[in-house]
This record gives C-alpha cells, sequence and structure tokens, in this order.
C-alpha cells in the first residue's frame, strides 16, 4: 500500500506517486494546510520512501534505512523543527537531550504537536544555527538514496534563517530534497514559497480519522466515531481530545454555560472561576471550543436535525438543556465562544475574555 503511515490525502498521494514513478520531483516542496492533517507525516513518508531498500512507496518502515530515519540516525535524513532557546541554567547536554527526546515525539507521531515545558519556556523558533548545520551536513556526501530535509513549521524561521535557506534552495545540492511545511504559508517570504512546488493538504474526513483511530491508535468505534465528529478535519485535535482529561473539560465546560445562565451572580462567578482554574491559555482554549461545540449541538436540536449532534453519549443532557432554556440563542452564543477563542489566542487578559463570556452568554438566554 503506497504512503501507508500517512492518513487520507489520496489527491497528495496521487500527484507525488506520479512525480515518483515518473522521476520528476521537484527539488523543493511546501506543504501546507491546517494543523494535523498529515504534512510532516507525508514528508517522513517521502524520506523513507526514496531511501526504503525495499523500494515500497512511501517506506516499508521495517528496512535498515527505514528504520535508520525513524531513529533518527540516517545521513540521508534531517528533519528541524521550532525550539525554544536553551536556558541560562540549563546544561547543553541536557538541553540536547530534550531536543532529541522531542524530535523522536514527532518521528512517531507526527499528527501531534510537540510542546515544551516550563523547563524551557521561550517560544519554539527556527534559527540561523539551526540551518548553518544544515548547510554544513549538505556539504557531505552520501553513499546512495537521497538526502532528505524536513523544515517543519517553516513560517516559524526567523528572517536570518529564512534567508540563510533562500541561498540553498537557489543552488540546491545534487540529490537533494527539501520539504516545509505550515499552516500558515503567507507568513513565508515569497521568495521562498516560489522555489518550492506548493502543494495544499485538505482537511481529514470523519471516516478517514475514525478508522485512524482504531487501527493506528486502537481506539473503540464509538468513541473513534465521537471524536472524529469533533475533530473538525484535523487528527492532532482527535487526539487531543481524547486524551484522559477529555471528560472533566467537557464538563467544566458545561457547568460554566449552566452557571453563566444563573440568576445567582456568586454562581455565575463561581463558573468563571472554574474555567480560570484550567490556568494555561492552551488548555482554557481547547475548554472553549469544547464549549463552541456543545453550543453547536443546541443549534441543531432546535433547527430539528439530531443526526448532526456531535455529543450523543450527552443526548439526554442536551435534551434536558432544551427543555430548561427553549429560548436560548445558541448561534448567537457560538459567535460568541468563537470571539472569545481569538482573544485567547491574541493573548489578551484571560479573566476579561471569561467573564465577558459569562455576561454574553446570559444574555442569549431569553433571546
Amino acid at each position: 500500500m503506497e504512503f501507508e503511515n500517512v492518513i487520507g490525502q489520496s489527491r497528495v498521494k496521487q500527484i507525488l506517486t506520479f512525480s515518483l514513478k515518473r522521476e520528476r520531483l521537484a527539488h523543493a516542496y511546501l506543504f501546507y494546510g491546517e494543523p494535523g492533517v498529515g504534512k510532516d507525516a507525508m514528508a517522513i513518508s517521502m524520506a523513507m520512501g526514496l531511501n526504503c531498500i525495499n523500494k515500497i512507496i512511501g517506506g516499508c518502515g521495517k528496512c535498515s534505512s527505514c528504520s535508520a530515519i525513524l531513529r533518527l540516525e540516517s545521513p540521508g535524513f534531517r528533519m528541524i523543527l521550532p525550539v525554544p532557546t536553551k536556558p541560562k541554567s540549563m546544561k547543553e547536554e541536557k538541553y540536547l537531550e530534550i531536543l532529541r527526546e522531542k524530535a523522536l515525539q514527532r518521528i512517531e507521531n507526527p499528527y501531534l504537536e510537540v510542546t515544551y515545558d516550563s523547563d524551557t519556556p521561550a517560544a519554539p523558533v527556527i534559527g540561523i544555527d539551526q540551518i548553518r548545520i544544515l548547510k554544513q551536513e549538505v556539504m557531505l556526501k552520501l553513499s546512495g538514496g537521497y538526502r532528505v530535509l524536513l523544515i517543519s513549521h517553516a513560517e516559524k524561521m526567523t528572517t536570518e534563517a529564512a534567508n540563510s535557506l533562500l541561498k540553498l534552495l537557489e543552488e540546491p545540492p545534487k540529490g537533494t530534497i527539501f520539504f516545509l511545511t505550515t499552516a500558515f504559508p503567507d507568513q513565508l517570504p515569497e521568495t521562498i514559497v516560489s522555489r518550492c512546488q506548493v502543494i495544499r493538504f485538505n482537511s481529514l474526513s470523519e471516516e478517514e480519522i475514525k478508522n485512524g483511530l482504531i487501527t493506528r491508535w486502537n481506539m473503540s468505534e464509538q468513541k473513534a466515531k465521537f471524536f472524529a465528529k469533533m475533530a473538525g478535519g484535523s487528527l492532532e485535535r482527535a487526539l487531543k481530545l481524547a486524551d484522559e482529561d477529555f471528560e472533566h473539560k467537557r464538563k467544566t465546560a458545561i457547568t460554566f454555560l449552566k452557571k453563566s445562565l444563573s440568576e445567582d451572580t456568586l454562581l455565575r462567578l463561581e463558573g468563571v472561576r472554574d474555567v480560570l482554574s484550567q490556568r494555561e491559555r492552551a488548555k482554557i482554549q481547547e475548554l472553549l471550543k469544547i464549549l463552541e461545540m456543545w453550543l453547536r449541538d443546541i443549534f441543531f436540536l432546535n433547527l430539528g436535525s439530531p443526526e448532526k449532534v456531535v455529543n450523543f453519549d450527552q443526548r439526554e443532557i442536551l435534551e434536558d438543556f432544551k427543555q430548561r432554556w427553549p429560548l436560548f440563542d445558541a448561534e448567537n452564543g457560538m459567535k460568541y465562544v468563537e470571539q472569545a477563542i481569538d482573544l485567547v489566542e491574541k493573548n489578551v487578559y484571560i479573566s476579561l475574555i471569561i467573564h465577558s463570556l459569562s455576561i454574553e452568554l446570559r444574555r442569549c438566554r431569553d433571546s
């Protein structure tokens, strides 16, 4: 099976298979699309396939060449990820150990974002030093096969790094193929984009996500169907939702909504505190996305379209909500939650966002 390690993306697979079979590969590709749709997975699969001893398109994942790539020990493959700067108090050996661990995590599951803990608080970027090391490596000769260079989240290159990479793209070494991946192609310099073959990755279908969760992550069909519906086309989002904290997050989101609609001021403030107790922006944003999906379900129930409900395991609670607040304006509620999610992304003061959202949701109660 061609590109067996990549979920969905049949159109992209056809494009690349056509090029591979006719030996008409570009020297550089830009894969763009939403997070969690397989851009890095495809680039890694291409690296394996181009060097696979068994000549399998997309790689067999088992031969010595494919295995070396998956261990990040192949001289023919280099992956660059955005990394935080080394804290002054951290030893170089420890820092490099963390970076390798995170890189191996990305190789093992290219559908899930790499995150760093409080030991390395700086925002991850791709710096000039990473590109300089890349330049040194491409000067070394390979005994055979292709050298594949993956630059993940290419939009996070610093200006200096992008300019340095541009020189490589202008005069690419023979037998070297670049894969740049990004969810934000408009944030890349046009000079970089113009030197790549640009390929768009579509959002994944519910069926593709469901099947991926079942076959690769051994999830039950019922759970896989549920998280696929909530994923919005992103396998990364489905995996994040499926973590052990999901039920707690959903319960917190529903409780916040109910408390926001209460006549009791203290109860409304308690609901706000429940959300703010999540502390991290990413966790609060995830909770708000769960709330948005809940409001979407209420909206479809009000329209008489129960087949579109995502939280189908909570149908009774949804029906109870509908009966208790029959005039609740779910459509406007979703808009307010979307605005809150956007403000969280823009680093607006979290407490103000959640307090304002609580007030706006209450206004939807008797609309």
